[in-house]
């Protein structure tokens, strides 16, 4: 029964990870921070929700980032989650 009861107590936070996941494809490959990431599908997620820090790692796992993010608030908020690429010459964010 307890190692039942942690089972359910370590599943917890991961079922929280699945949920709050973005799932993208990046035609050409792009800067994410300071790291250069390949061209490919990619996910993003916030491995913990006490942090202020998104995981962004390509279908394979050879390719991963952590990124700092500040919340923001809008008066019209997007209906659904995705994903923006800036373009600074030719290079993009």
């Amino acid at each position: 029964m307890l190692m039942g009861l942690l089972l359910v107590v370590y599943a917890i936070p991961t079922m929280a990870q699945i949920t709050n996941r973005v799932t993208f494809d990046a035609t050409s490959a792009f800067y994410a921070g300071n790291a250069k990431m390949p061209a490919g599908s990619y996910t993003v997620s916030q491995p913990d929700p006490d942090n202020s820090l998104l995981l962004i790692e390509d279908a394979n796992g050879s390719h991963s980032v952590f990124l700092e993010y500040v919340v923001v608030s809008s008066d019209t908020p997007h209906a659904q989650s995705d994903v923006t690429f800036n373009k600074y010459g030719k290079v993009e964010f």
